[in-house]
């Protein structure tokens, strides 16, 4: 069945014996939410390009990241494989290991041409992997020599003329253009465009200069609506409009040199946004990212799908669409297929994971939590509630300070400065405070997830429901915690330079007697 359904996709792409497959362009941004753009209705943040993007293909609007954590993300997107399927790979820092299929380089082998400009994978180290002819894989992260090992050349000569506080200096689609210059035009092509942006390091205050007004700002309800939060999201948004300018650059030069109807373009982020309770966290704000795809060909009807898609389902995407042969072992589904009756069946739940971010506990243990997410509910399963979800709260972490799974920035600080504050205190207890062993959210009538449902008998059955199903698909697909092992808080930590970080010590600071108390309303 699968097979006939890929038979017909590739069809419908013109793509098949004898005819030209398509080149691909893949743009992902770097914790990015999928609310933060206006094609979901976001005021604050214009996305010309994404919106275009849109208008001429497909919006997915419950797309999830395999895990809200970028090397996890970003190994589930190259691999295909949930983030607890890839050993060292589901953890930051973590080791991706060639035993695993990567879709980049069965595309190579099946004779496209492979090039990347910015953030690719990472952090972490490759093992197994072969460099470029006379070079070694290095020990650290983010190395040109890593890119090209999996994604083929490296990109990054072209710099901008003007640098943006927080942002990169590389001038991504100028990267491209000497891409396009110098490509093997016999070869179909695929390039990765990955900003740096918007990771957090915002300038803050920089939504003043850019003439933004608070009051478009978006914020999730689970954070306070002060002036300092909604500053944040629009500096945030900021750097969205950054990477989206480059895409649409991009899309022009495509336009320019008659390429734009032979390409895939697929545009989506590694997770969710980097504030509290984002990032790092199976909550919507963490999982759920944008998920744009114009297909090759003439620009079509613009379509909007609620279909749950894990971002999973991007390496058999690519790889229908250039006629490679899915492996078996690969768990996500051609999104091509989804038109195709008779093909693949729509899913009715996602599930995503969670392990070890940064080194923020101690002991270097993570918070393992499973989440199973429909169209009406989301179930979470905290296997440590005894843990700090976001970091021991008095202890520095190498690099984000206290509360160290939560990157630092403007909202954090003000959590933290206003944590004994009547208002304030429940939503800081909703961003570090500790969490119960299940959660359950009616995501139809709280989309913010603040009221947790779990102990209420009314729900009993739809929780025994869901965790019955979510347990049956991990173990189905070989998770480890299905047979209680717990190998995430083990594997190496791989970029030993942070553990030489003066903030690297354990403090005395007591712990926010806010914790134990209320919640908002």
């Amino acid at each position: 069945m699968f097979r006939i359904a890929v038979g017909l996709v590739l069809c419908s792409l013109g793509v098949g014996e004898g005819a030209d497959r398509p080149n691909i362009l893949f743009a992902i941004s770097d914790d990015q939410s999928w609310m933060h753009t206006g094609a979901y209705g976001d005021r604050g943040t214009r996305t010309p390009a994404f919106d275009r993007l849109a208008g001429e293909g497909v919006l997915f609007t419950h797309a999830f990241a395999s895990c809200p954590s970028c090397m996890p993300s970003r190994t589930s997107i190259l691999t295909g494989r949930n983030m607890w399927e890839t050993g060292p790979g589901g953890n930051l820092m973590g080791t991706l290991k060639a035993e695993y299929a990567i879709f980049s380089l069965l595309l190579q082998q099946s004779g496209y041409q492979l090039a990347a400009t910015g953030k690719t994978w990472g952090p972490g180290q490759l093992e197994g992997f072969t460099p470029a002819e006379g070079k070694k894989l290095p020990l650290r992260s983010y190395s040109s020599i890593q890119t090209e090992a999996i994604l083929g050349e490296s990109f990054h000569r072209r710099t901008l003329k003007q640098r943006r506080p927080g942002m990169s200096n590389l001038d991504y689609a100028a990267n491209f253009e000497d891409f396009l210059a110098a490509r093997d035009k016999e070869k179909p092509f695929f390039f990765w465009y990955g900003s740096n942006e918007p990771h957090q390091g915002f300038e803050e205050g920089a939504w003043k200069k850019a003439g933004k007004n608070l009051a478009d700002a978006l914020v999730p309800g689970s954070l306070p609506d002060d002036p300092v939060v909604r500053g944040e999201f629009l500096d945030y948004a900021l750097e969205i409009e950054h990477f989206d300018r480059h895409l649409g650059r991009m899309i022009e030069l495509l336009a320019r040199e008659n390429l734009l109807e032979s390409t895939l373009i697929v545009v989506t982020s590694d997770h969710g946004n980097p504030m509290p309770r984002s990032k790092c966290n199976l909550y919507d704000s963490g999982t759920r990212v944008p998920l744009a795809i114009r297909f090759p060909g003439p620009a079509k009807r613009a379509e909007t799908r609620g279909d749950l898609v894990n971002l999973v389902d991007l390496a058999p995407t690519f790889l229908v669409a250039a006629g490679v042969e899915v492996p078996g072992d690969m768990k996500g589904q051609p999104l091509q297929s989804l038109d195709e009756e008779g093909s693949t069946k729509p899913r009715d739940f996602v599930v995503t994971g969670f392990e070890r971010h940064i080194i923020c506990r101690r002991d270097g243990v993570g918070y393992p939590a499973r989440c199973i997410r429909t169209n009406s509910f989301a179930y979470i399963r905290n296997y440590e509630p005894d843990r700090w979800p976001a970091g021991d709260p008095d202890f520095v972490s190498s690099h984000q300070g206290f509360i160290g799974d939560c990157d630092r920035g403007a909202t954090k600080e003000f959590l933290m400065k206003n944590c004994n504050e009547a208002t304030i205190a429940p939503y800081y207890r909703l961003s570090f405070g500790r969490r119960p062993i299940e959660e359950l959210y009616d995501m139809e009538q709280d989309p913010h997830q603040l009221n947790n449902l779990a102990a209420e008998e009314k729900f009993a059955g739809v929780k025994l429901s869901l965790r019955r199903k979510m347990e049956d698909y991990l173990r189905a697909t070989g998770d480890p915690r299905m047979k209680g092992q717990s190998p995430w808080d083990h594997y190496e930590f791989t970029d030993k330079r942070i553990f030489g970080n003066p903030r690297w010590r354990k403090e005395g600071l007591a712990l926010p007697g806010v914790i134990s108390r209320g919640r908002p309303d």
